[in-house]
């Protein structure tokens, strides 16, 4: 399963926790598993409308301390970042997810004493509380692993603008420990003078999401609602779309690279094309194009996965004349495809088998394929034609 959090509103981890409720992690489950931290606390789900939206609003409450609502009550009880550590180390969740939710209340913890110039460890949770942080960090992984989570997609996040009162007196927003723990993640103010996003909510998006951008290539199965606690002109809610990739299909990120020539030989493509392969990239073609005033050119396109982004610029920027070029990041879809060895005439040839909803696709290698037609004296469409024979009867067998 994949799913895509579309953070239209910010993202706070009491809103990615009543948006998995909504997509439907049972609440029993989510308080059987968040019992085996051992401490104290009482959790309630409830529907809401946000706009004319309904959605799922989480409440956390501390029965020692007769907790109306953790959230709202700023007199609670303040644990320090070990603490909260200690609280996991001890618990009985699996080992997976105790792992990966010290990992994430470490980051906080990091990110404000980075800030506030404390130790990691000393750092009271002020503005993100002790219980309730512990409890969506950790009800976050528990609520991936319920779905079979395997990859997670977010839309940029929008971190809202002005300034909030603190424990540490009046910060901007995005709030200092926000924005650290958003680096490298696509953010936006947007346009509600309000802290759309909080700690405990970037730190989960920023260490869950696994890329960022517009709704994936998915088949959509439920959506989920987690509301805020406040209320905008615009819904203040998170919405998730639970989902799966088509069966034997599989999706990846691709960025796609054109340039327009028209003051260089053609001649030097080849050696440029030559040079983009040797580092890794998918694809280099090239078509006919004309410029203003009719001036021929030639157009150049380079597909690559985004970790060659800076290879590719440099090499296009060094051995071409181009000043700049279109950067368009895109997803591709493809087949999941498996390597065969083929019992033929000419003996064993390698086949790529692909396979779809409705039947499956014979590619015989082409550079074994093309050997066998030379040396045989062969037409080539007559070996691709008997390999391809060769490889459909064993497949229906």
């Amino acid at each position: 399963m994949i799913l895509y959090c579309d953070c239209f509103s910010g993202i706070s981890g009491d809103m990615f926790l009543g948006s998995l409720i909504d997509l439907g992690l049972s609440i029993d489950i989510l308080r059987e598993e968040l019992g085996k931290l051992k401490i104290p606390f009482l959790i309630q789900a409830e529907k809401v409308k946000k706009g004319s939206i309904q959605a799922t609003q989480i409440k956390i409450m501390n029965p020692e301390e007769h907790l109306h609502h953790i959230h709202h009550d700023n007199h609670h009880h303040h644990r320090p970042a070990k603490e909260l550590i200690g609280i996991l180390q001890e618990s009985d969740l699996s080992p997976a997810i105790k792992e990966k939710s010290i990992s994430l209340l470490w980051k906080i913890a990091q990110a404000e004493g980075k800030i506030h110039g404390q130790k990691p460890e000393e750092v009271f949770l002020h503005e993100v509380g002790g219980l309730d942080t512990l409890i969506d960090i950790t009800g976050a992984i528990i609520g991936l692993n319920y779905f079979q989570i395997k990859k997670v997609f977010a839309s940029a996040i929008p971190t809202g603008f002005g300034f909030i009162e603190t424990a540490h007196g009046k910060l901007p927003i995005p709030a200092p420990a926000t924005v650290e723990l958003l680096k490298g993640v696509p953010i936006k103010s947007g346009q509600i003078p309000y802290e759309l996003t909080t700690p405990t909510g970037a730190v989960i998006i920023a260490n869950l999401a696994n890329e960022f951008g517009p709704l994936p290539y998915m088949i959509i199965e439920k959506i989920g609602y987690g509301a805020g606690y406040h209320d905008f002109e615009t819904p203040n809610v998170l919405r998730l779309f639970l989902g799966r990739v088509p069966e034997n299909e599989q999706v990846e990120e691709n960025i796609l690279i054109e340039t327009n020539l028209d003051d260089m030989s053609p001649q030097i493509i080849e050696y440029v094309s030559d040079k983009l392969f040797d580092i890794g990239v998918l694809d280099v073609f090239t078509a006919p194009i004309f410029m203003k005033k009719q001036r021929p050119a030639i157009q150049l396109s380079v597909i690559f996965p985004p970790h060659l982004l800076e290879k590719v610029k440099n090499i296009l920027f060094q051995e071409t004349t181009t000043l700049g070029f279109r950067v368009i990041h895109f997803h591709k879809v493809f087949l999941a495809r498996e390597d065969r060895l083929v019992d033929t005439a000419w003996g064993k040839i390698r086949v790529k088998i692909s396979k779809y909803q409705k039947g499956f696709k014979i590619t015989p290698e082409y550079e074994e394929c093309k050997k066998i037609a030379q040396k045989y004296q062969i037409p080539l469409l007559d070996v691709i034609r008997s390999i391809h024979q060769s490889a459909m009867e064993i497949i229906e067998l």
